[in-house]
């Protein structure tokens, strides 16, 4: 028997046609926005969901290099800031007893209090660390007011407290067969879940 030629891959007659044609940047744009109150995010837990204005304040180029360098120092800084807070928090489980025993001396204790000296940085890569961490309602409200946020909205609050929970029921309740009179699937004009 004879055998017969494979007919060339369409894949490799696609690469071979690019041939060195590639995208290539040369410098990174910035955009910079105020802090506004969200109204377009919904955070897990508190109100005051953080937002940005509509038009930018400020746009700065850096090349690859610089911004990478820039993010890098960034992420360290970050870092830093998330073990101070941690070793704070630590300090003052240990002065309260694990929080059964009021102790003045924890509550007087600020991040000032943790020295660069306290903190492992070393020992984190800062690669692993996660940097789009959920904020604490009252660390949102300080950075709106630190932004110049005069009057944050109280209605917000009550609003995504009624989203957090109409996003706990999902689907209708059917079983086996569905109901179309009492099935809010078929009420909404969507396929039973």
């Amino acid at each position: 028997t004879r055998s017969v030629p494979a007919a060339p891959s369409i894949l490799r007659r696609s690469r071979a046609r690019r041939g060195g044609k590639r995208v290539r940047f040369a410098q990174v744009t910035v955009y910079y926005f105020a802090r506004r109150q969200g109204f377009t995010c919904v955070p897990s837990a508190g109100g005051s969901s953080l937002g940005m204005a509509p038009r930018h304040h400020r746009a700065r180029r850096y090349s690859l290099s610089q911004f990478a360098h820039l993010r890098q120092v960034s992420h360290r800084q970050h870092l830093r800031q998330h073990l101070r807070r941690e070793k704070l928090r630590a300090r003052r489980r240990e002065l309260t007893q694990n929080g059964t025993v009021p102790s003045a001396e924890a509550a007087g204790l600020t991040l000032a209090d943790v020295s660069d000296d306290d903190l492992d940085v070393g020992q984190v890569e800062v690669g692993d660390y996660f940097y789009l961490q959920p904020l604490p309602t009252k660390r949102r409200r300080a950075l709106l007011r630190a932004s110049g946020v005069r009057r944050i909205d109280a209605e917000e609050r009550q609003e995504l407290r009624a989203l957090r929970l109409s996003r706990e029921q999902c689907g209708c309740h059917c079983r086996l067969t569905c109901e179309p009179r009492t099935c809010a699937c078929s009420q909404a004009g969507i396929q039973c879940q």
